[in-house]
């Protein structure tokens, strides 16, 4: 086939639809080994339309030579840059370069970039130049080998969100020694100058800092200019202890459909950039903070920044989850609220341990003397053993089904995040919690405990309800949208 399609090409006077079947084929390294054989580095069948009249066979030309790793072609690939006058090409023959050996044209690369930062696009101009832009900066940053930032300003003062959900937020705040506290809809607001204390508790999602400034409309110039004239930039100096670039990508929380959002993010994303004088530089890694845009009730969008530099090491020793596993400060919320109903040096079980987050936030907060973990998994079984002892905790874990699990002395406590019921139905699901509480009767001591995260209440209430040696001690609706609860159960003698 690739020969008919040679063939084609040396006597088409309309290339176009032949270079981009050819240049869809070469997406299989099979094909872009067969043509690197046949032309054997002649490259002059590809090379000649480079200078075509039509701008589409000259991008469709420059991309198949950079995926077929012409190196003889990176001269003429430059030099084709140069002397392009269309805009929307200028972007592929970077494209293109960037897969060959470009480094002796890196300093007009970079002189390049340094005239596209200063110069000012029409509109219709903006989406290429931005995508000029974007190549640009991943080839000459090849040469660079730059630092990334280091949150240093932990005396700062702050004012920031730490985000809980939107019930028990009370749990997180009552953490809190130091600085101004509001409990708000779905987090907790804190003004202080102790951020160390903040990164010590593990029952909030994330840390996001506020600026100045509480509401951006939502027209691209008219954000990026009111960033740029909050306090974003003397946040990011007071964080850093620098005035260095600082790389950033945009989150966009928002009700617009995924198309425009991705567009207002690209148009925000650049006029920022020019805004801050390119003190800022939209990266999609490498990224060192994220500005987060929440949408409000009527359209406008509040601001807030995630540090990427700002280390999170409450729950460092997550090293391993599977696709089930709960989130490790709902696990510890679990643990903070149950605590009053927890027994120091107990013996405890979580009979579907996972990855055992749940028997190690326990851990945090009341130690135990004795965990055991069970799971019919045995790659949670493996992930299991190795955080905990990342954690430098111990534990005894076994890839056993519980139900078949036997011990030689009774457990003190069971807390366990119960499965949900993915593909079994209702009856199916209905057996299992009356198996759960037969065996917990099995393995509980008189008065032991069931510490129990499910979304099956109407389940575990109609087993309260039929096996009267079990009897409710506390209930948790566990988010908004009464889907999730937290039951403390206790094992009393049926007489």
């Amino acid at each position: 086939m690739i020969v008919q399609q040679y063939e084609n090409l040396k006597t088409t006077d309309s290339p176009r639809k032949e270079l981009i079947a050819i240049k869809q084929e070469l997406k299989d390294e099979v094909v872009v080994l067969e043509w690197q054989k046949m032309l054997q580095g002649n490259y002059d069948i590809f090379l000649k339309f480079l200078e075509h009249e039509d701008a589409k066979v000259r991008k469709n030309a420059a991309l198949i030579l950079g995926k077929l790793q012409a190196q003889e072609a990176a001269l003429p690939l430059y030099e084709a840059y140069q002397k392009e006058t269309q805009r929307f090409v200028k972007s592929d023959y970077l494209t293109a370069l960037a897969q060959l050996d470009y480094k002796e044209f890196i300093p007009e690369l970079e002189k390049r970039l340094a005239d596209l930062e200063a110069y000012q696009p029409a509109e219709n101009e903006e989406k290429h130049v931005r995508e000029e832009m974007t190549a640009l900066r991943k080839m000459v940053s090849v040469k660079k080998s730059r630092k990334h930032l280091v949150f240093q300003g932990y005396q700062e003062e702050y004012e920031v969100i730490l985000t809980t959900g939107k019930v028990h937020q009370e749990v997180t705040s009552r953490q809190i020694r130091n600085g101004k506290i509001l409990c708000m809809k779905s987090g907790v607001r804190v003004k202080t100058n102790d951020i160390r204390e903040l990164l010590e508790i593990p029952t909030y999602r994330e840390m996001l800092f506020l600026l100045s400034i509480r509401t951006l409309q939502p027209k691209p110039e008219q954000a990026a200019e009111a960033l740029a004239q909050s306090n974003l930039l003397e946040l990011l100096r007071r964080a850093h202890k620098t005035e260095e670039k600082c790389r950033f990508r945009l989150g966009i929380h928002s009700r617009m459909s995924l198309e425009k959002r991705g567009e207002f993010a690209k148009k925000l994303a650049f006029a920022l950039e020019k805004a801050t004088s390119y003190q800022l530089e939209n990266s999609t890694s490498d990224y060192e903070i994220e500005i987060r845009l929440m949408e409000k009730s009527d359209g406008t969008f509040l601001p807030l920044i995630k540090f990427f530099t700002l280390p999170d090491k409450r729950f460092q020793y997550r090293k391993n989850t599977i696709a089930s596993s709960i989130r490790p400060e709902q696990a510890a919320l679990i643990a903070a609220l149950a605590k009053p109903y927890m027994e120091q040096d107990a013996q405890i079980i979580d009979p579907f341990c996972g990855v055992g987050t749940m028997l190690l936030e326990r851990n945090r907060v009341c130690p135990a003397r004795v965990m055991y973990g069970v799971d019919i998994f045995g790659k949670a079984i493996l992930g299991a053993r190795e955080n905990t002892e990342i954690a430098g905790q111990t534990a005894y874990y076994i890839n056993r089904n519980f139900f078949e699990f036997t011990h030689e002395y009774l457990f003190d406590e069971i807390i366990t995040n119960m499965p949900e019921r993915g593909q079994k139905s209702k009856e199916e699901q209905d057996a299992f919690y009356g198996k759960f509480f037969e065996k917990a009767t099995e393995i509980l001591r008189e008065k032991g405990r069931i510490i129990m995260y499910s979304n099956e209440k109407n389940f575990v209430k109609k087993q309260l309800r039929i096996q009267k040696n079990f009897t409710m001690l506390q209930e948790y609706n566990m988010d908004e949208k009464d889907r999730y609860y937290l039951f403390i159960v206790e094992k009393r003698n049926n007489e």
